[in-house]
């Protein structure tokens, strides 16, 4: 088992409770303050304890998703005010150093946290300790009034990870029949024709039918929408002003009150800060990816969305260990100025970058980059307005490549057309992905020819795959001897 799928794998059964001790640990974080797990819960808060290291790889993936930091926004002191998340790393060796990055760190841990770090001069050790966990990361939820914390386990989305243990610890959630409250949206970005629109969340126990949801900038009240509908605790909708345009970059303010017309009996939450501005504009309606895998690229795909929301092009996941660390071009003629969204998905959830390989995308259009990006969670999401004209941007290596003769008797001609001197890697694949011929050799600019013997591969259908200085290209040969 390699090092990637070990620490992957959980370290305690979901639901094991751990010492009754464990509900009024106290230690010391990295700024110095004491931290009190009772006294939290003393206050009717739940607490997500995520035990990490800093070498650990899965760790980081976690860290770096975003799920935690979107829980404490929204439900944290700045959100709702019932929810605490401690981070912890257990290991004995850890230094400040290390959580802010130095060799032999994941990365940087500390930058952009906003909840407490404990870690340094074996506080975090002690810790782990204390919970007996046997790998990393593992994570705990302590509820107001329980024996003992519970571990939960990771999900790929914020959404899932908070319905597994959110009713489990059902307390700290309970704030009344009507309260609403509003979380930041997925993204600022707004595609030509777009407006400003903020996420109304039902907090309450009770169905939610209705509010006043008012968009401002500044004392300045900008548009106000009275909204009316049906929303289940725990559901949400988006509210959009119709009558705001947006120039540039701007900050605004979202409030919520009534409630089902009556006084939001918990109205922590009811205001959030969003930030819009325009979409990139690609300078032409034609646009290339351009995209590098790493070490897993069995793991990546990606989808490229129209306007309606509907999948127009799309690829992977890549065949594993004959695709790994191999750049793919990609070229779209799109819908002159109208608006797309890109979509790059990876399985485990850290992206490709940085630390299983050096993958990457970048979205082109007429030479200039976009969109660009490798570290990320389980989803990297690249919105851009396609441009006016469609524009010449090929491929010239898949517009010159040719084979022959196809079907082959086990010789096969390839003839292709190369802008500058480059190392060429000729791959023959079956139709299973399985890599069966391959060759790597130095060409000059200009049209090129080289020889592929064939005849010793079985009769029946092959891909060729042809990658030369940033550009792929594949032909479906047939042997038939």
């Amino acid at each position: 088992m390699n090092v990637r799928s070990l620490l992957a794998v959980p370290a305690l059964l979901t639901g094991l409770l751990v010492g009754a001790q464990n509900q009024s640990w106290t230690a010391t974080d990295i700024d110095g303050n004491s931290i009190h797990l009772q006294d939290y819960l003393d206050q009717g808060k739940t607490v997500l304890v995520d035990i990490s290291a800093y070498w650990c790889g899965p760790c980081w993936a976690w860290h770096t998703s975003g799920i935690m930091e979107k829980l404490y926004h929204e439900f944290g002191p700045e959100g709702t005010n019932d929810l605490v998340i401690i981070w912890v790393d257990g290991d004995a060796a850890t230094t400040s150093a290390l959580l802010h990055g130095a060799t032999g760190s994941q990365g940087d841990w500390v930058t952009g946290t906003p909840y407490p770090i404990i870690g340094p001069n074996g506080q975090g050790n002690t810790l782990a300790n204390l919970y007996g966990i046997t790998a990393y990361p593992t994570l705990f939820m302590h509820c107001p009034g329980a024996n003992a914390g519970v571990e939960i386990q990771r999900q790929s989305t914020w959404q899932a990870f908070f319905n597994s243990w959110r009713t489990a610890c059902p307390a700290p959630f309970n704030n009344g029949a009507n309260d609403a409250t509003l979380m930041r949206t997925e993204s600022g970005v707004l595609c030509p024709g777009e407006h400003p629109k903020v996420e109304l969340y039902n907090q309450g126990t009770s169905t939610l039918t209705s509010a006043t949801v008012k968009l401002m900038q500044g004392t300045t009240v900008l548009q106000t929408v009275n909204w009316t509908g049906s929303l289940a605790r725990w559901a949400s909708t988006n509210v959009s002003f119709d009558n705001v345009n947006v120039v540039g970059t701007q900050t605004y303010t979202g409030v919520v009150s009534m409630p089902n017309g009556t006084a939001d009996e918990h109205p922590e939450g009811d205001e959030e800060d969003y930030e819009y501005s325009p979409a990139p504009q690609a300078l032409l309606a034609t646009v290339q990816l351009e995209l590098k895998t790493d070490n897993y690229c069995e793991e990546t795909s990606w989808k490229l969305y129209n306007a309606a929301n509907q999948v127009i092009q799309q690829a992977g996941p890549y065949t594993a260990n004959t695709q790994d660390n191999t750049v793919f071009n990609y070229w779209w003629n799109l819908n002159p100025n109208e608006c797309y969204r890109l979509e790059i998905l990876d399985a485990y959830g850290d992206g490709f970058c940085c630390s299983y390989g050096n993958g990457y995308y970048k979205v082109r259009s007429g030479g200039v980059i976009i969109a660009q990006g490798g570290q990320f969670g389980a989803v990297a999401k690249a919105p851009f307005a396609a441009g006016a004209v469609v524009g010449i941007e090929e491929n010239s290596l898949e517009e010159g490549l040719s084979m022959f003769p196809n079907p082959t008797n086990g010789t096969l001609n390839v003839r292709f057309n190369m802008t500058s001197a480059a190392t060429v890697r000729i791959k023959v694949l079956d139709l299973m992905g399985a890599e069966v011929m391959t060759m790597t050799k130095g060409f000059g600019t200009g049209d090129q020819q080289t020889t592929l013997d064939l005849s010793a591969l079985a009769n029946g259908s092959y891909i060729v795959n042809i990658l030369a200085d940033g550009l792929t290209a594949t032909r479906k040969v047939t042997v038939n001897q």
